[in-house]
């Protein structure tokens, strides 16, 4: 069976925005925040997080949301 993406909006510690997309569910991508912290020493940038994530996830990356109008 496929696993379905979900679209995450996050802010790193840069406070700026991000979309991130992946398999991961909520409680499994907050496990991984809690230990790239500590690796990270307590800081969370969008690239260095996605970059880890893909260990635990293949397809997990950035991705760009645009408002579309009809």
């Amino acid at each position: 069976m496929k696993s379905s993406k979900i679209i995450y909006r996050f802010f790193d510690d840069r406070e700026e925005k991000h979309y991130l997309s992946c398999t991961l569910d909520h409680h499994k991508l907050e496990e991984l925040i809690e230990k790239f912290k500590k690796q990270s020493k307590d800081k969370v940038f969008a690239k260095e997080f996605i970059s880890f994530l893909k260990k635990h996830d293949a397809s997990a990356k950035e991705v760009e949301v645009r408002d579309f109008y009809f």
